[in-house]
C-alpha cells in the first residue's frame, strides 16, 4: 500500500531526525505515548484540501498530527501559499488560540537565509506536510523544556 510507505517514511524521519537530533525536545514524549496522527491528503482541489484541514481540527483528539501532501505541492512556494492560507483560516475562525501549525517541505527555506544554510534542514521533510499542534500542549512542553 503506497500510503503506508509514506507514513512509515514520515515516522522514520521523525524518529531518526527530529527526535534523535533533539530538533524538537518535546517530540519524544508524544512519540513515546503514541499521540501523533498521520493523514495522507488526497485530491488537487485547494478548497477541498482546506476543508479537510478544517475538519481535522474539529474532530482530531490526539495531541498532534501531520497532514501529508504527497502530490499536490512539489513546488515549495505553492506549498507555502497553501500553508499561509491554513494559518489565515486558523485566525479567521479563532482556532489560533487552540492550534498552531508548522510547515515542512523537502525544499524548505527560511526567509532571509542563504540557500545553503544548514538551518533549513530542521524543516525539511520527506514530503510536504503541515504539522498541527495543540497550543496548550506546546505551552506545557515549553514550561518543561524551555522555549525551543
Amino acid at each position: 500500500m503506497q500510503e503506508y510507505h509514506e507514513i512509515q517514511a514520515t515516522k522514520e524521519w521523525i524518529h531518526n531526525f527530529i527526535i534523535h537530533y533533539n530538533i524538537c525536545p518535546f517530540a519524544k514524549r508524544v512519540w513515546d505515548h503514541q499521540e501523533v496522527g498521520y493523514y495522507v491528503e488526497r485530491g488537487e482541489n485547494i478548497e477541498l484540501l482546506i476543508l479537510s484541514f478544517i475538519s481535522k481540527l474539529k474532530t482530531e483528539k490526539i495531541s498532534t498530527f501531520f497532514l501529508l501532501y504527497l502530490t499536490q505541492f512539489p513546488n515549495y512556494l505553492d506549498f507555502l501559499d497553501f500553508y499561509y492560507s491554513c494559518e489565515a483560516i486558523l485566525e479567521d475562525k479563532d482556532y489560533d488560540a487552540e492550534y498552531q501549525v508548522v510547515a515542512f517541505h523537502p525544499e524548505y527555506l527560511f526567509a532571509g537565509e542563504d540557500s545553503k544554510d544548514p538551518s533549513h534542514k530542521t524543516n525539511r521533510s520527506p514530503y510536504p506536510m503541515i504539522h498541527v499542534l495543540r497550543r496548550d500542549q506546546v505551552e506545557k512542553a515549553i514550561e518543561s523544556y524551555g522555549d525551543t
